[in-house]
């Protein structure tokens, strides 16, 4: 397949089913954040995790469970759309195919940020989200904590691993 002629339909899968695929794992998403609050309170500045209540064993258990099920939603629902372009084209390329997962993932994370982190977390605060004694910790209102965590090294490597995983095996299956 030339690419640069199949350029706007590569866009246009990718954006039209990449949206279908990051709001179904930021729905996932809220309703771990919602459900089982202590499954990312790894994931909340420090001043939030130091003022909150140890979890218990059952949250995080809970926790645990819920994570999982998140990240099987959001790694199947990437891979459901990039296998979805690679089984069209059978001639689409490893390239391609990396490349889309990126976007994907990107689309994903600026999801997080944006609308999970900033507008909800950071703007509207629910007090479902609230861990009891941390209703005045600064970190609720810390946006800047929220990039810095989306570009740390390790979440960075996260990214790139896990696009070339997907990538590799949708081009290798199809």
């Amino acid at each position: 397949m030339d690419f640069s002629t199949s350029y706007a339909q590569w866009w246009g899968h990718t954006l039209t089913y990449g949206s279908i695929a990051v709001l179904l794992s930021g729905a996932v998403l809220l309703a771990v954040v919602f459900l089982r609050p202590y499954a990312l309170i790894d994931d909340y500045p420090e001043d939030i995790r130091q003022a909150a209540p140890a979890p218990t064993a059952g949250q995080k258990r809970a926790g645990l469970i819920s994570g999982t099920v998140f990240v099987i939603v959001i790694f199947a629902s990437i891979t459901a759309v990039v296998w979805a372009w690679g089984a069209q084209p059978p001639e689409a390329s490893f390239l391609e195919l990396t490349l889309m997962t990126f976007a994907l993932s990107v689309m994903f994370a600026l999801f997080d940020l944006l609308i999970i982190d900033w507008l909800i977390i950071c703007t509207w605060r629910p007090k479902a989200l609230v861990y009891p004694g941390t209703e005045d910790s600064a970190g609720w209102r810390d946006y800047g904590f929220h990039v810095k965590e989306q570009l740390q090294p390790k979440a960075l490597l996260v990214l790139v691993g896990a696009t070339s995983v997907i990538g590799l095996l949708v081009w290798g299956l199809t």
